[in-house]
């Protein structure tokens, strides 16, 4: 048996990651989903956003390869303003995201019949970066003269009062790369002081706490466990909180294999060392 776990061969791990994944997939395994106060930060902005009728922006700056873990974000922030009847401006500086935009746009709209022009409206990608953000800040007309759709942003309902970045009650920012950091906090968020939120994935997060720390940014869902924290304060468990239970299972099937190397390294050690 030492032999055996000692030359333990890989594929041994590859099948128990395999039914960590797939058996909580097929019996749904509910798991405790506690809020933390940074996703909580950015539910109680929506929030009042909503009860001053005020009008949120929502940048897309996230690619297929994130979207497990930033779509089911996406679906609940708009899920959450359309039901406050929130006014919502979606845009990118990614062009892989305009279709997973368009596709959360159509989705919750539809559950909640917000009307295009109306309600929200899709800008589409735009290239510029930075100097983009500052256009928007000063003149968003001029930046953005059309929607996706051609439409025209100083004729439509939902745009046509917006001036600047400082008129949006608050810029939210779905990311997988560095515009959070490389565009929307320094051409941004310290020019126009808008109140300033994020989505990202999980290995992005820890980078982003010092500006939590210094108020540039008042609220964050980082990864999959904030999407599902954000699906369980809106009450409508989607693909976030399914996951939560498969990617519980591979954490703590990953932790049982990494003690059980260690112990066996160091029983074995100690023998060799022995009989030496």
């Amino acid at each position: 048996m030492k032999a055996f776990l000692l030359n333990l061969d890989r594929r041994v791990i590859f099948v128990f990651v395999a039914l960590g994944i797939v058996i909580p997939s097929l019996a749904p395994v509910r798991m405790p989903i506690p809020i933390t106060k940074d996703v909580q930060a950015i539910y109680d902005t929506i929030e009042d956003v909503g009860a001053k009728n005020g009008t949120v922006l929502i940048s897309f700056d996230y690619g297929p390869s994130a979207k497990p873990e930033v779509q089911p974000m996406a679906l609940s922030v708009l899920r959450h303003c359309f039901r406050n009847q929130i006014k919502v401006i979606g845009m990118s500086h990614i062009p892989t995201s305009v279709g997973l935009a368009q596709r959360a746009f159509e989705t919750a709209a539809k559950e909640y019949g917000a009307q295009y022009g109306e309600d929200y409206t899709f800008l589409g990608f735009k290239p510029g970066g930075g100097s983009l953000v500052i256009n928007m800040g000063s003149d968003f007309h001029g930046a953005f003269q059309k929607d996706l759709r051609g439409s025209d942003t100083a004729e439509l309902s939902v745009t046509k009062n917006i001036r600047g970045l400082a008129d949006f009650a608050y810029v939210i920012c779905l990311a997988s790369g560095n515009t959070p950091d490389g565009l929307w906090i320094p051409y941004g968020q310290e020019r126009y002081k808008f109140k300033f939120g994020l989505g990202c994935t999980a290995v992005m997060a820890p980078d982003q706490y010092p500006y939590l720390q210094s108020g540039q940014m008042n609220g964050m869902m980082g990864g999959l466990a904030g999407a599902a924290e954000y699906e369980t304060l809106i009450n409508a468990s989607g693909k976030a909180t399914a996951g939560m239970g498969a990617q519980s299972f591979v954490h703590l099937i990953i932790i049982c294999f990494i003690v059980l190397g260690n112990v066996m390294f160091f029983l074995y050690g100690r023998q060799k060392g022995g009989a030496q």
